[in-house]
């Protein structure tokens, strides 16, 4: 879940408290059907383990347990059964709440040598996801099977990916100027994926979101983000381990040391802004045409005359230069680097971008580099590394099997009145928010009225212009770079398409496109644990898909999404009174959650804190589905009170499924650290502890004193 989400909800890292070790599991003992309702012990079973175990009880007081025994509808049981055995009833939820919730899964989970991280959400539909995609590719389906056979079948060195590869280095070492270079990365990025010195894309002018329009701006880095290079001590030996890899197999450098890449690498990242700089979108709306950069930044025409020199022949077209601080500060650089350099840079990008297509010798040093950076599990088999290319370049037909095997009209249509009601309860607040006025209330509720909502997958999509060979993946894998280049940059001057899915069908994940003024929910994320309409009771499907749906709708009003108006134009409506209301309720989330520590899987090895502002946006999302849901909940048991009939306290229930069936999580370091530094959803933990923590409800429901950790005398709120 994010603004123009990819976790969007995606998320992550692990908790700050070492879990007990004495504590292994918390079974439910005695499941008996009486009358088609199951007798259980209930909370107190997980007292008698842990009773057995260590002799330490339950806590009682303002959060004591149920009763000993209570009643569940027979439906439900394996549900309670599992929740049971997540807790740890031994930590009062006032205290930490996400220990509380998680903590005898946390305890009772190791994290194996081959995964980077386990949790109980998205990997969870990710694994099933990954069954039903097995089962399509063992059906031999047409486009898809001839890929991922010819996959399959080339771990070796493919000769005409080294033939093709060889002759691009030798026309880099032959290159006599700074421009001839320049250019040469542009024509590699459309024939070679690979991205040196520029990002180039197709993107939107915000103040005019209904056409495509060309977008150039700062790149050219190998690791994730600008904060790697802060500390590049930290990384260096992995970075020249990685091009010893490479120059194994391939002599490209002609004598530049990995240092001297790194070191220059790192000069670029110094003139780069991070991500939490590039959130504002006032900030980087710079809106020229493409005469007007190529005359004030000359290397940015030879690039983009590499890309496609047709583009300058049509003087008046769109260009969008978000960081345009970063070309003469680049040119600078450049024209203080050796020449030498410069090309050993390039020739590094190349063979960094094309090593998975070099074999396994290759592929493997590429992974085992990203591995280190990006906290991915260490080994990667080729069956693996076969159907993520599969997911990524053919997910659209992937997509549309996905759905016929696991999706239903059904779904699509409870999935609607969920999201309907999720509205209506965002109405509702806008409507009782005492800091809005007239003018701007008016405003958001269009933008509510207006938002467009899909579900499940595209309904149609364009197919390849291309028979797959089922011998030769590299020769698949350019065609289909070609064809996605040329989609994509194609698109450039024509109408934009508010329909496209920007996510597959079979991803775990949902997102807003504020631009669009849209969510999209893909038929990944309404499975289980994520919803089951027969399986939960009510108030958990609400907990957990309805979290999500007011997640998105959320974002189209956090620090971001507020600036688009309900057609999705970049706009100010927002009267100065009220966003200053806004500004300073934001900046109070922004200061709360960098004060969140964020520990190592030792949980005692501080990594960092969550930086607050690149996690501004997500977790004005956070705190607003997990409000949005609830009041959702309240209106539909109104209309249905024997909804709250589970045999349990409904608004407990509530917030304990939030936190297991999102948030339960382990990580390694690296794993960890890089999802501080570059993603802007706030660790797992936090994303738990941080919007209970600003929620009166939750408080009120577990009695929490005030000025406990869970009910901060200082909330912050923004919606």
């Amino acid at each position: 879940m994010s603004t123009q989400e990819s976790t969007s909800l995606l998320p992550q890292a692990n908790s700050p408290t070492e879990r007990p070790a004495w504590i292994k599991y918390a079974a439910i003992a005695g499941v008996v059907v009486v009358g088609g309702v199951v007798v259980v012990a209930a909370w107190p079973s997980a007292k008698s383990v842990a009773s057995a175990v260590t002799g330490q009880e339950p806590l009682a007081g303002h959060n004591a347990t149920p009763a000993n025994e209570t009643k569940y509808p027979a439906k439900y049981a394996n549900f309670y059964k599992d929740m049971f055995a997540k807790m740890d009833l031994t930590t009062d939820p006032c205290d930490d709440f996400y220990q509380y919730a998680c903590g005898g899964w946390l305890a009772a989970t190791e994290l194996p040598d081959t995964e980077s991280n386990l949790d109980t959400s998205f990997q969870v539909v990710n694994k099933n996801n990954d069954k039903i995609m097995h089962d399509i590719l063992a059906s031999h389906p047409p486009v898809i099977d001839p890929f991922y056979q010819s996959c399959l079948s080339e771990p070796n060195v493919n000769d005409k990916a080294i033939a093709d590869v060889t002759a691009q280095l030798n026309h880099i070492a032959n290159l006599s100027t700074l421009d001839e270079v320049v250019a040469y990365a542009g024509f590699l990025r459309v024939n070679a994926s690979v991205n040196a010195f520029f990002d180039v894309s197709a993107s939107v002018d915000a103040k005019n979101s209904s056409v495509a329009v060309l977008e150039i701006s700062q790149g050219g880095l190998t690791m994730p983000s600008v904060e790697y290079y802060a500390n590049t001590t930290k990384y260096s030996a992995v970075f020249e381990e990685y091009i010893a890899a490479l120059s194994l197999s391939i002599d490209v450098f002609h004598g530049v040391s990995a240092a001297t890449i790194l070191d220059f690498e790192s000069q670029l990242a110094n003139i780069s802004l991070p991500e939490s700089q590039l959130r504002d979108p006032w900030a980087t709306y710079h809106k020229s045409n493409i005469s007007s950069v190529v005359a004030a930044y000359p290397h940015v025409a030879k690039y983009l005359r590499g890309v496609n020199s047709a583009w300058l022949n049509k003087p008046s077209l769109t260009v969008m230069v978000p960081t345009p601080e970063f070309f003469p500060a680049q040119a600078n650089l450049l024209s203080k680097t050796d020449l030498k350099l410069v090309k050993a840079y390039l020739s590094f990008q190349l063979v960094n971008a094309r090593s998975p297509f070099l074999g396994e010798t290759l592929r493997l040093a590429n992974h085992k580099f990203q591995s280190v950076l990006q906290g991915l599990p260490e080994k990667e088999s080729r069956e693996v590394f076969c159907l993520s290319f599969v997911k990524t370049l053919l997910g659209e037909y992937l997509g549309q099997l996905y759905m016929e095997k696991a999706f239903s009209p059904t779904m699509k249509t409870q999935a609607r009145v969920l999201i309907k009601q999720i509205e209506s309860a965002m109405v509702d607040l806008v409507n009782t928010v005492d800091w809005l006025r007239a003018p701007t209330r008016r405003v958001a509720l269009e933008k509510v009225a207006n938002m467009a909502n899909f579900v499940g997958g595209p309904d149609s999509f364009e197919h390849i212009a291309y028979n797959m060979s089922s011998t030769s993946f590299y020769a698949n894998i350019q065609a289909l770079n070609r064809w996605t280049v040329e989609k994509s940059f194609g698109s450039i001057g024509k109408p934009v398409d508010v329909t496209k899915w920007d996510m597959f069908a079979y991803t775990a994940d949902a997102y807003n496109d504020p631009s669009a003024n849209k969510m999209v929910f893909p038929a990944a994320f309404l499975q289980k644990p994520v919803y089951g309409a027969a399986d939960y009771p009510a108030v958990v499907n609400y907990a957990r898909i309805g979290v999500v749906m007011g997640h998105e709708l959320t974002h189209g009003f956090d620090d971001e999404g507020r600036n688009f108006d309900p057609h999705g134009q970049l706009a100010d409506w927002w009267s100065p009174q009220v966003k200053e209301t806004f500004v300073h309720n934001a900046k109070c989330m922004a200061d709360q959650y960098s004060t969140f520590p964020v520990y190592g899987l030792d949980g005692k090895t501080l990594l960092g804190h969550v930086n607050g502002q690149l996690t501004l946006g997500e977790n004005i999302a956070d705190n607003g589905g997990l409000k949005l849901s609830y009041n959702a909940y309240q209106q539909a048991k109104k209309a249905d009170p024997s909804i709250a009939d589970i045999g349990y306290d409904d608004a407990k229930l509530y917030f304990t499924a939030f936190v297991q069936g999102w948030w339960c999580k382990k990580a390694t370091d690296n794993y960890a650290i890089n999802w501080i530094n570059t993603n802007p959803h706030s660790p797992t933990q936090w994303r738990a502890r941080g919007p209970l923590m600003n929620s009166k409800v939750f408080a009120d429901a577990f009695q929490c004193p005030a000025g406990s950790p869970m009910n901060p005398t200082k909330k912050c709120v923004v919606w």
